[in-house]
């Protein structure tokens, strides 16, 4: 099926040698087990039956952007253009990670690019809309590169209907020297779909900044992979996740915060509120390396049961190679509200479900802030009340 995908996409040489690779990449790997892979210890992917999903791509991709920034959705037989994807493409999102890449890079048919150019700093954020439809493999792919000394914010929306969909989006994000990248993610799965994403900044160049948000609003199964690589010297992540869970939904990310390079930093916020039966899971690895010194390292991962029936389970895990660190820090709560903060509001005349809702919204709104738009903080904050609302 690979081979003849990349014949009918006109795929050129080296696209076809990686989708190649991957094919035989993919037949060869099982499905990750929560036997034999730690980031899998909650989720057994063995069950899945990849013949009931068609990889014939049902998918609309709605982007805008502001003047200086150039955004290609790239069918990869365009020739010049998919050119400038030949150097990035499955640099920082390997296919060999797992089969689910294997497979992703196997029947990939597109990808959106977003380049920008040095020095430039656009005014508003490129926005991705991407809508998947009907019963498939889907197969999503956003590939982000900026030049030195630019600052560019990308927002990025998946949604789809109600279809049995199996979606592996992937997202590489290579920063430039001094540059910044705020990539902020909206999940809006449908109610069958179930996505397992890769994503991963890889910063090779000295003083690259980057900010990224996983906002999981609904789907049966919303699994990431997060990466940040922290190489050259200065370079910055911060890793922020949210999710509001109801239902039988199911929410779990795998965070690593790899400090290779020297003077680097990363700081990590997951939180997670979850009503009826729904369920979170969190395994963050903070990772300083030998050559990490003067690292700053931070995770935090935190858990709200709003029924007796919800369920978190959580372990940041630090792994310290070098002793010359700044701080090297990790926590994790699960628990539901406060009852002592539940208490004072009462006393003040609040109603116990005003009071409750209360807290809730200040433990969700806490990861929102940290976003330093305030028009897209806000609209971030309106979509996460929309879903609270109907709870």
């Amino acid at each position: 099926m690979s081979r003849e995908l990349g014949a009918q996409l006109g795929d050129p040489e080296w696209l076809a040698r990686l989708r190649g690779e991957a094919a035989r990449l993919a037949d060869e790997l099982d499905w990750p087990n929560s036997y034999q892979s730690r980031p899998w210890k909650y989720y057994d992917a063995r069950g899945i039956d990849l013949a009931r999903y068609p990889a014939e791509q049902d998918e609309a991709i709605a982007v805008e952007a502001p003047d200086g920034v150039t955004v290609t959705t790239l069918g990869f037989a365009e020739g010049a253009t998919a050119e400038r994807l030949a150097g990035a493409l499955g640099t920082a999102v390997a296919p060999g990670i797992d089969r689910f890449t294997a497979l992703h890079y196997a029947l990939l048919r597109e990808a959106v690019i977003v380049d920008v150019p040095a020095n430039a700093e656009p005014a508003s954020p490129v926005r991705i809309r991407r809508t998947v439809g009907g019963q498939q493999f889907a197969a999503p792919h956003t590939v982000i590169v900026t030049g030195p000394n630019s600052r560019v914010t990308v927002v990025e929306e998946y949604s789809s209907d109600g279809a049995d969909i199996l979606a592996v989006p992937a997202a590489e994000v290579i920063p430039g020297p001094g540059s910044e990248v705020r990539y902020y993610v909206v999940h809006r799965w449908g109610p069958a779909t179930r996505s397992f994403g890769y994503q991963r900044m890889l910063g090779a160049e000295r003083d690259a900044a980057f900010q990224n948000l996983q906002l999981v609003l609904s789907g049966r199964v919303v699994k990431g992979q997060m990466e940040s690589s922290l190489i050259g010297r200065g370079t910055g992540s911060e890793l922020l996740g949210l999710a509001y869970g109801r239902g039988e939904e199911y929410v779990d990310f795998y965070t690593l915060q790899d400090h290779i390079g020297p003077d680097t930093r990363s700081d990590l916020l997951y939180k997670a509120a979850l009503r009826d039966s729904a369920r979170s899971v969190y395994y963050g690895l903070t990772r300083v390396g030998l050559g990490a010194k003067n690292a700053d390292a931070n995770q935090e991962n935190r858990n709200l049961l709003l029924s007796k029936t919800a369920r978190a389970d959580s372990d940041p895990v630090l792994e310290i190679l070098t002793s010359n660190v700044i701080r090297a820090s990790h926590g994790a709560t699960a628990g539901p509200v406060d009852e002592e903060q539940l208490f004072y509001l009462q006393t003040r005349g609040i109603p116990r479900p005003a009071a409750e809702a209360m807290l809730v919204w200040a433990f969700l709104e806490e990861v929102v802030s940290r976003v330093p738009d305030a028009a897209l903080r806000e609209e971030l904050l309106g979509l996460l009340e929309a879903k609270v609302r109907g709870a």
